[in-house]
């Protein structure tokens, strides 16, 4: 296959490829660009500014707040601060490789940060491209953490580290960045950590010497307007984390079987992934999925549960209802997440699973109430047996909550649904067989003539129960053979 321009004229030249085929397809292509020449004279014209705007209230509402001991931040106005971390100065804002793109406008942290708080003072306190740190940019960072009442330090992961192309091995900061906050922390507690960073990184060095964490993530050219903003306490942080945060990489459930070895990667952790993974583990985690603090309190309370609908008609609904309320001082955003269990499933399921989830601003003393409709795929799981989604009739139980394991509301539902069963084959248990009313009645008649009926013995069941049918079938002592078999397998798919 030719895989280049050069190759395509070398297989023409060569005889192996019909010119005609060439200007065939390229014909094709020069009907479709034709068809699309009226996208350029559309008009591309907007409002830069209004669109830089868009982009800051977007990183505003991303960054989530991870800890804030003390009622640290907001900071005020005329705090006596500084700040230090060379990701201040030179911002990165997005992803290295073919995610980059051209920004209008790139706003930088430090000097966002000085246009709220005044000429404060800066030290680099490490190199971006140095993975060890460097001794005098430490102790420049902290003799001015010596000189002021509190420190915001940008930590984060250079694009080297993260990139298209290749995969993190591990979940590190750079060493030389954690060496300065450790000797920045031991220098000034107040530290406002700010993360930048575009995927998880382990805190186990960072959330000690941190009394508030604010993770912005990659959050774009107006990131750096965005961090001021939540400093400050113009952005009341509302952002939820769409990822748990581990405590170690090997508590990861694909640690195990990535990246992979003899050029195959094997997907083992199935559909435990992310949360479904910690989980069903049971593992403790650094921050857990959902997660995100607030400057104000909420509370949440009254849930109701309205099921309607059939699963069999394909119009099986739950309609959820939760009243929040502002408890604290200041206007902020709550984000209510219904997370939905299923008690007692045949299949692999999750512990439980997000199924919806609602996002309220309030005011102080403000309480509102939050519905949030669930349709049938909430309650269902994909069986591979029947290649189709699956409702399986019993109790589930929805669950409300601020984060994946902070689910205070629950409220039990039964759920109708027809049986689901797998089609009964040779293949299939003798478990299975016996399972089935209609397969179980078939099986006794199969065997009643037979003078060993080991189905008749619970004790034998239980010992013989996990083999196909197809090999009892060979068993000489066993009354069912291969032929009665066959006949009990047309008979039950006749049945339907």
């Amino acid at each position: 296959m030719a895989e280049s321009p050069a190759e395509v004229v070398a297989a023409v030249e060569a005889g192996e490829l019909d010119e005609s085929v060439l200007d065939d397809r390229v014909r094709a292509v020069l009907e479709l660009v034709a068809r699309g020449m009226h996208v350029l004279e559309l008009d591309e014209s907007y409002d830069e500014a209004a669109h830089h705007a868009l982009a800051r209230r977007a990183a505003g509402e991303s960054a989530v707040l991870l800890k804030n001991d003390g009622g640290l931040l907001p900071l005020s106005r005329d705090a006596k601060i500084g700040v230090v971390g060379e990701f201040a100065r030179t911002p990165r804002f997005q992803g290295a490789g073919s995610s980059q793109v051209n920004p209008t406008k790139v706003e930088v942290a430090l000097d966002e940060i000085r246009a709220v708080f005044g000429d404060v003072p800066f030290a680099a306190g490490y190199g971006i491209d140095s993975d060890d740190g460097d001794d005098a940019l430490r102790e420049e960072a902290v003799r001015l953490a010596g000189e002021v009442d509190t420190v915001v330090m940008l930590l984060g992961l250079p694009g080297k580290d993260e990139s298209e192309g290749f995969d993190r091995t591990h979940l590190e900061l750079p060493a030389g960045q954690i060496a300065a906050l450790q000797a920045v922390a031991a220098a000034n507690p107040n530290v406002v950590v700010v993360l930048v960073n575009g995927s998880t990184v382990r805190l186990g060095d960072v959330t000690p010497h941190a009394a508030a964490l604010l993770e912005a993530w990659l959050g774009g050219q107006a990131a750096g307007g965005a961090i001021a903003d939540v400093l400050a306490g113009v952005v009341n942080p509302s952002g939820r984390l769409a990822e748990t945060m581990p405590v170690r990489v090997q508590d990861n459930s694909s640690y195990l079987n990535f990246p992979g070895d003899s050029q195959q990667v094997v997907y083992g952790e199935g559909l435990y992934i992310g949360y479904r993974g910690y989980d069903k583990g049971d593992l403790d985690v650094a921050f857990p999925f959902g997660f995100g603090l607030s400057y104000t309190t909420f509370e949440t309370g009254d849930l109701a549960v309205d099921v309607t609908g059939e699963a069999e008609q394909g119009t099986l609904r739950a309609q959820v209802s939760v009243t929040v309320t502002n408890t604290g001082d200041v206007a902020g955003a709550e984000v209510v997440q219904v997370y939905v269990r299923d008690v007692e499933s045949s299949a692999h399921r999750p512990v439980r699973e997000l199924k919806g989830f609602a996002k309220v601003t309030l005011e102080p003393g403000e309480s509102q109430r939050v519905s949030i409709d669930l349709d049938q795929r909430a309650f269902s799981f994909w069986s591979v047996l029947l290649d189709r989604w699956v409702v399986e009739a019993g109790a589930f139980d929805i669950e409300v909550g601020r984060h994946s394991r902070d689910l205070l509301l629950s409220q039990r539902v039964e759920v109708s649904a027809p049986p689901v069963a797998a089609p009964l084959t040779e293949l299939s248990t003798l478990h299975e067989w016996m399972a089935d009313e209609k397969g179980r009645a078939l099986i006794a008649k199969a065997v009643a003539e037979g003078a060993n009926d080991p189905t008749r013995d619970p004790e034998m069941v239980a010992v013989i129960g996990t083999m196909p049918m197809k090999t009892l079938a060979s068993f000489s002592g066993f009354s069912l053979d291969r032929a009665a078999l066959a006949k009990a397998v047309a008979e039950r798919t006749a049945a339907g």
